[in-house]
Formats: structure tokens, C-alpha cells, sequence
């Protein structure tokens, strides 16, 4: 494994990780080792453990496009101290098959290991680096894992972007879609309790729920999407990123989608 800095990264690379670190859930991994235990359980109760980080990240690299394939890493059982077990990172290989590994949340390490190692207490947030090997299970800090796991991340598993490109404030479906989960009636045939799960999660990351018919996953192309107007209708008032948008000026109102028609800026 080879250490990358990340002027060196591809661009479209440089602007998914600053993204991502403009993120306020993402300051208290850059403040690792210096948390207390009472702000890690928080972060981990507020779903913003390492698997999470990785996965939020993965879909933000392919909302900026990304070229190449963006993959989950889960590392288990590393060779090196038990400390390295059950952790995430995202893997991206380039077209030229080159494999560059991002990893927000290796500082944890520092607060893990016993004894301290000094070398890892001011870790870069994110550490950068290049597979030497395709596929090595290797990491930085843990060393070499006796079990590693990887998984595609795809453009069908992203949210898109709901940010309008005039203004840069979020878009709203100006009234709720035809199928909205929080219409009477569940016209998506939710499982029990399963939206009021997916409102858990949005409000532990500070956010909303993008309205399912303005996926990507629908063949609408990413920076089209909304955010759900039964969402915002209910539970704007709790979310933190609905508050802001709110206090910016936002939102930018847009029609939902028809079978005939995609969102317009």
C-alpha cells in the first residue's frame, strides 16, 4: 500500500471528499482521539458509526461522477490487534485499475489500541491510499485483514442530489407524489414501522427523505431529485437540514413527477 495526498487524487475525487467534509456529522471523526467516550456512543446512537460514514461517502463519490467503480470495504479478524476488527472504508477503482482507498474514520484506532501508538493520533481525516495489489486486504493502521469483504456501490443506490444548481438551496416537491408514504392509505405498502424507521435515520443525520419517485433508481438523472413533501410537511420542523434550508431562504419548489415528465431546475 502506497500513501496518496489528495492534490494527486482526480478531480472529481478532490470534490467528493470536500463535500463530504463540509458535512457538520463528519466533524467529530476529524476531532478524533480528542472525544470523550460520551461523544463516540453519541455518534454511533446517531447512525454515524463507520459503516454508515463509508456507505454516505460511497454515494457521495457517484453523485459527483465518479469514473470508475466504487466499492464498501468491511475488514474482520485483522493480523495485526484485535482493535482492527469490524471496520469500513470505500474503495474506488479507476478505469486505469488503479485502487484508491478512503477512509474517514481511522482515527478511532488511536482510542482503541492499547498502548496509544503516537504515530496515530493526528491520522489525515480522510487517509488516502493506493492498493498495491489488486484487492489486498490490506489498511494503514490495522494491517492486514484475515477477512475482507467487498461491495459494489451503485448509481441505483443513490439518493441523487435535491441541491437546485441556480441557488444551490434545496428543492421540495411543491405538493406530495401520487405514492407519498405519508399519504392515507400506505400506497407503497410499507412494512410496519417501516417509514417510521426510515424518519429515525433522516433525523439522526440532520436530514430529509428524497421522494422515492425522483430516484435515480427511476431514470431520473442525479441533481433532479426532491425532497419528500409529506417529509417536509411533518417533520420539517425536527430536521436540522430542513431548519437551515428554511432559514437560507429555502425551498426551491418543484412539481413531482409524472410518468411523462421529470423534475425541472
Amino acid at each position: 500500500m502506497t500513501p496518496v495526498e489528495r492534490q494527486r487524487l482526480p478531480r472529481s475525487i478532490r470534490a467528493a471528499i470536500e463535500k463530504f467534509e463540509a458535512l457538520p456529522m463528519i466533524g467529530i471523526w476529524r476531532g478524533y482521539p480528542r472525544v470523550s467516550q460520551g461523544e463516540l456512543r453519541m455518534t454511533f446512537e446517531a447512525g454515524w458509526d463507520p459503516e454508515s460514514v463509508a456507505q454516505t461517502f460511497a454515494i457521495t463519490l457517484l453523485e459527483n461522477e465518479v469514473a470508475g467503480e466504487v466499492f464498501l470495504i468491511y475488514g474482520d479478524e485483522s493480523t495485526r490487534y484485535s482493535a482492527g476488527g469490524d471496520h469500513w472504508w470505500v474503495r474506488i477503482v479507476l478505469p486505469s485499475q488503479q485502487e484508491i482507498n478512503i477512509d474517514w474514520t481511522a482515527r478511532q484506532f488511536y482510542n482503541l489500541e492499547q498502548p496509544h501508538a503516537p504515530q496515530h493520533r493526528d491520522l489525515p481525516c480522510p487517509l488516502i491510499w493506493q492498493s498495491d495489489r489488486p484487492g489486498e486486504p490490506v489498511h494503514p493502521v490495522t494491517g492486514t485483514y484475515l477477512l475482507l469483504k467487498s461491495q459494489q456501490v451503485r448509481v441505483e443506490d443513490s439518493p441523487g442530489d435535491v441541491r437546485d444548481a441556480r441557488t444551490g438551496l434545496p428543492r421540495v416537491l411543491s405538493s406530495r407524489c401520487s405514492t407519498c408514504i405519508f399519504r392515507p392509505g400506505n400506497p407503497m405498502h410499507l412494512d410496519p414501522g417501516q417509514r417510521e424507521g426510515m424518519v429515525r435515520e433522516a433525523l439522526a443525520r440532520g436530514s430529509w427523505i428524497v421522494c422515492h419517485e425522483t430516484l435515480p433508481a427511476t431514470g431520473k438523472p442525479i441533481g433532479t431529485q426532491a425532497i419528500c413533501r409529506g417529509f417536509w410537511d411533518v417533520h420539517g420542523p425536527d430536521s436540522l437540514g430542513c431548519r437551515i434550508t428554511a432559514a437560507l431562504g429555502g425551498p426551491i419548489y418543484a412539481p413531482p413527477p409524472t410518468e411523462d415528465d421529470s423534475l425541472v431546475s
